[in-house]
């Protein structure tokens, strides 16, 4: 399925910090007593001036991590088996399936759904997430948190005081590419998105202290079709609506599956596709919102079995 293309979503997105964050490095201070014990990651990049500097940023793992097992988290709210257990075997070894030995067909097929959107090890991920940089002309803020950590038997001191490096003030930028979705895997994700964005789910290190709320917000987003919805409707097309017949049964994808949307934009005809480009937060939040319960709809009408 992923040799051809045909739908896509193109968004960026801003991430700036409601509380203070840290995405913890994984190297250590050492003996140098001015790096604090837990530090920000942090990369090289050339500057405005084309010199090399370090930089703070959101490793696209480190989000991707967030989206998926909050993803996870509600697909188990509806039915346990729509999402691998990470205590146990993955839903293809479940099976007593070889992945040296099936198809990339039948793997979908017996992917959870979870594993349709994400990938493993069996099949390649539809969703793509690169590295979150600040913003050029806004540096970060940062300060060092102190703290301890509490012996809960005697109720004294047992380690510390160490100290955080964490963001008070950034503004990160990044993208996330989505190709070959159905409207109900497009509808999961914007549900996680959203949840992120509503300070729902946190992301990085210390969690439980009230760290890592984040603002999110969608600065563009760029749609692609291989055709336009069948009904004529201004909307999102899913895989299902645009792939061959024979595609379709061999990965057991929805159909229909496409969804109109209020104020989506008259897609473009460019070359072999369709593009709908929109730059208003508050439009794709709100189709985002539409679009959200729709991946419960297609779990119940067929879309992934038992």
């Amino acid at each position: 399925m992923h040799g051809r293309l045909y739908n896509e979503l193109v968004l960026e997105i801003a991430i700036s910090p409601r509380t203070p964050l840290i995405i913890k490095s994984g190297e250590k201070a050492g003996i140098d007593p001015a790096r604090p014990d837990m530090e920000f990651v942090r990369t090289t990049r050339r500057n405005a001036h084309g010199e090399p500097e370090d930089t703070l940023y959101i490793p696209g793992s480190s989000l991707r991590g967030v989206l998926r097992a909050h993803a996870e988290r509600l697909l188990r709210s509806l039915r346990d088996d729509l999402a691998c257990q990470i205590t146990d075997q993955s839903c293809i070894k479940r099976k007593d399936l070889k992945e040296s030995e099936i198809s990339g067909a039948r793997a979908y097929r017996e992917a959870c759904y979870a594993c349709r959107l994400f990938g493993n090890t069996a099949i390649a991920s539809r969703l793509q997430i690169g590295d979150l940089y600040p913003h050029r002309e806004l540096e970060p803020l940062t300060e060092t948190r102190y703290g301890v950590a509490i012996d809960r038997v005697t109720g004294a001191v047992a380690v510390g005081p160490f100290q955080m490096e964490t963001v008070t003030s950034a503004l990160f930028l990044g993208r996330l590419v989505l190709r070959n979705f159905t409207v109900g895997q497009l509808g999961l994700l914007g549900a996680a998105l959203l949840d992120i964005a509503d300070g729902l789910v946190a992301l990085g290190h210390a969690k439980s202290r009230g760290l890592g709320r984040v603002r999110l917000n969608f600065n563009w987003a760029r749609f692609r079709f291989m055709q336009l919805p069948p009904d004529g409707n201004n909307g999102i097309v899913g895989i299902g609506a645009l792939a061959s017949e024979e595609i379709r049964r061999r990965y057991n994808l929805p159909s229909p599956d496409h969804h109109a949307l209020d104020g989506f934009p008259q897609a473009q005809h460019e070359g072999l596709y369709h593009t709908v480009i929109s730059r208003e937060d508050a439009d794709i939040r709100r189709w985002f919102e539409t679009l959200a319960p729709l991946w419960v709809e297609e779990i119940e009408q067929g879309g992934i079995s038992p």
